[in-house]
C-alpha cells in the first residue's frame, strides 16, 4: 500500500476475526471489489452476526426506529435504539451500505420524510417561531443521513445544493459571519446547516459541490471552530478540553488511545472523512499520531480506558467503535480500535 501502513495492514490481517471486524477490514481497509470472493465471504459472514440481528429485530415494519431524531417515549425506550438516527449511525459504523436491506428501507422512507409524503414521526419544536424553522429543518436533516450513504439520492441534491450556494456566499473572501444568521431568518436554509453543525458536514460530504479553495476555507473554519461542533462537542478537533492538539506541531499531539475521550476524539474527526479534502486536514501532523497510536496498539502494552457504555445515543453523533461482538477479550477491544483509526488512515 502506497500511505505507509502495510505494516499495520498486515498486522490487522491475522487479528480482524469476528464477522464485522473481518467485513470491515476487507472493505475500508483494502478497499476490495464488492464482486470479489473474499469481499462476499467477509460480507455473508455478517448476516448472522449479533450486532446485524440487533440492528434488523428493532427495525420497524416502515425501515424506521421509532422516532427519528429522539424522544423519551415509553416505546423508545424499550428499544436498543432511541431513534432512528442513532440506528444509522450504528449501521454505519458497521460498514452497512444502501444496498443492504436494512438500510435501502429506511432510504424508502426517508425519501419519503424528506418529500413530506409520510408523516415526519417526531414532535414538532416551537423555538419561538411556533416551529415554523423546525418544520422547514426536517427536509435537510432528513437528506443529511441519507447523504453519508446514498449521496446519488433523488432528495439529496437540491437540498444540498441550497446548503452549497450559501457557504460559498459565506466563504467568498474568507469569512463572513453575516451570511448564515442572514440565509437562516430568511428560511433559505435552516440553522442546523450553519457551518460547526454536525448535520451540515453530513449533507455536504461526499459530493462535488463546492470547489477546492471554497472547500478547504470551510473545513478549516468548522475544524478549528472555537466552540466545537454542534451535537458532538464544545471544543474544536484541535484543542481538546485541556489537552492541546495544536496540528502545527508535533509536540503538542498529545491525545493518546489511554485518554478516556479518544474515541469521542475519533468521531469528531470521523466526521471529516468523506470530503475530499480530508487528507489536507489530517496531513502531516495529525495522520502521523494516528499511525503512531495504531502501532502502539498493534505491538502491545495499550492500556485502553473502561469502555463507554452501550454504544447508541439519541442526539449526540459519536460512535462506539465496537465491532467485535465482545469486549470480555481485551484483545478484541484492541484490534477494534487499531480497525477504527486504520479506516481514517487508508483514506490518506
Amino acid at each position: 500500500m502506497n500511505n505507509g501502513i502495510s505494516h499495520i495492514t498486515d498486522c490487522l490481517a491475522g487479528r480482524a476475526a469476528d464477522p464485522f471486524q473481518r467485513y470491515i477490514f476487507v472493505k475500508d481497509i483494502l478497499r476490495l471489489d464488492p464482486s470479489s470472493v473474499e469481499y462476499q465471504n467477509a460480507l455473508g459472514a455478517t448476516q448472522t452476526s449479533a450486532w446485524r440481528s440487533e440492528l434488523a429485530d428493532d427495525q420497524h415494519a416502515d425501515g424506521s426506529w421509532g422516532m427519528f431524531h429522539g424522544g423519551d417515549t415509553a416505546a423508545q425506550r424499550r428499544q436498543r435504539f432511541p431513534c432512528t438516527e442513532a440506528a444509522l449511525r450504528r449501521a454505519r459504523e458497521l460498514g452497512l451500505t444502501r444496498d443492504d436491506p436494512i438500510i435501502a428501507r429506511c432510504i424508502a422512507l426517508m425519501e419519503r420524510y424528506a418529500l413530506r409524503e409520510a408523516p415526519y414521526p417526531d414532535y414538532i419544536e416551537k423555538h419561538g417561531d411556533d416551529g415554523r424553522g423546525h418544520y422547514f429543518s426536517i427536509p435537510f436533516g432528513v437528506a443529511a443521513n441519507i447523504n453519508v450513504f446514498d449521496p446519488d439520492n433523488r432528495v439529496v441534491k437540491p437540498l444540498r445544493d441550497m446548503v452549497a450556494d450559501v457557504v460559498r456566499e459565506a466563504f467568498a473572501g474568507g469569512y463572513d459571519a453575516d451570511v448564515f444568521p442572514r440565509a437562516v431568518a430568511g428560511y433559505r436554509v435552516p440553522s442546523t446547516m450553519v457551518p460547526g453543525n454536525a448535520f451540515a458536514l453530513m449533507l455536504l460530504c461526499n459530493a462535488d459541490c463546492m470547489d477546492d479553495a471554497v472547500q478547504r476555507m470551510y473545513l478549516n473554519h468548522v475544524w478549528n471552530k472555537r466552540c466545537g461542533i454542534m451535537y458532538m462537542s464544545n471544543y474544536p478537533i484541535t484543542k481538546k478540553r485541556d489537552v492541546s492538539l495544536d496540528c502545527r506541531h508535533v509536540e503538542g499531539l498529545k491525545t493518546r488511545a489511554e485518554d478516556k475521550n479518544f474515541y469521542a476524539w475519533l468521531s469528531l474527526i470521523e466526521l471529516f472523512k468523506d470530503f475530499s479534502l480530508f487528507r489536507e486536514l489530517m496531513k502531516p501532523n495529525l495522520y502521523e499520531h494516528l499511525h503512531n497510536e495504531a502501532e502502539r496498539l498493534i505491538n502491545g502494552g495499550v492500556e485502553l480506558p473502561k469502555p463507554p457504555a452501550g454504544h447508541v445515543n439519541a442526539c449526540y453523533h459519536m460512535v462506539g467503535g465496537r465491532y467485535a461482538e465482545g469486549w470480555r477479550d481485551g484483545s478484541k477491544r484492541v484490534t477494534d480500535l487499531a480497525l477504527r483509526i486504520a479506516r481514517l488512515l487508508v483514506l490518506c
